[in-house]
């Protein structure tokens, strides 16, 4: 089967999803050297088992009729190649990959972009949060999915655009703390910083396969408010990117699809 290599770092995974045909289903968003941001997916458990936020991966990927976003790739094996440690050098990383929409309201930026992934940076005040209690699927199998679970976690967050957004939050983190503490839900807001005035917050975005003006927030990444630290000097975004990243041309990424595909061999001689 002709295929792709993305080499980079995860940054968000979320929790499992239950598809049309019952398999729970989980994403991971990746930060790629030459992919730039980029989306996982396979059947939970297996190779998806071994990959953690900040791990350095070497993902062996493939497109799939299932999901024609362009950023979205098939995951069929994964090599852990290190982690990203230094909190300077998540912030770097972070930083660097912040959307940049001028005065737009960025949701409706990617919207507009056809874009399905990307990095807000929430500034200190107007974020918030909210928790659904709803009635739920009972699991088929051993894993509870995101629509098995009883409660349903929401973060209220205001753009630089001054436009409200109300998303539902999809971290992997969040929905095993809520399955491993149904009697303490409320804890998952205090474990993740939302409304501490000393961390800064970034928000990881994705639209949903289904809907696509239909945004979730795949993960909170948040680290504690120091003064600047010198960018580390083996620091994984200090070297030279493709125009673009990493949010590369979409005609580029769709070039590139095509090419894993093999079909570009039908053109040679």
């Amino acid at each position: 089967m002709a295929g792709d290599t993305i080499n980079g770092i995860v940054l968000g995974i979320g929790a499992p999803n239950r598809s049309k045909d019952g398999r729970a289903v989980q994403c991971a968003i990746v930060l790629g050297d030459e992919h730039g941001l980029c989306r996982i997916y396979a059947d939970f458990g297996g190779v998806m088992r071994s990959v953690s936020v900040w791990d350095r991966v070497s993902c062996s990927v493939h497109t799939h009729d299932g999901d024609n976003r362009i950023e979205s790739w098939k995951l069929v094996g994964a090599e852990i190649l290190g982690k990203v440690e230094s909190s300077s050098e998540k912030r770097t990383i972070l930083d660097g990959c912040i959307l940049k929409h001028g005065d737009e309201d960025p949701i409706d930026y990617l919207n507009r972009e056809r874009r399905s992934v990307g990095l807000v940076r929430q500034p200190t005040t107007g974020i918030g949060y909210g928790m659904e209690v709803r009635e739920f699927d009972e699991s088929p199998d051993w894993v509870m999915t995101q629509r098995e679970t009883p409660q349903r976690p929401y973060v209220h967050w205001r753009s630089s655009a001054g436009k409200k957004h109300e998303h539902q939050l999809c971290a992997h983190e969040a929905y095993e703390w809520l399955r491993r503490n149904p009697s303490n839900t409320s804890q998952l807001w205090s474990n993740l910083r939302i409304e501490d005035i000393d961390f800064t917050k970034w928000l990881l975005v994705g639209n949903t396969k289904d809907k696509r003006n239909v945004w979730v927030v795949v993960h909170v990444h948040r680290l504690k408010k120091t003064t600047q630290q010198p960018t580390p000097a083996n620091c994984s975004i200090s070297d030279g990117r493709p125009s673009g990243w990493p949010y590369l041309p979409c005609e580029d990424i769709r070039a590139r699809r095509v090419a894993s595909t093999g079909q570009g061999l039908l053109f040679t001689t």
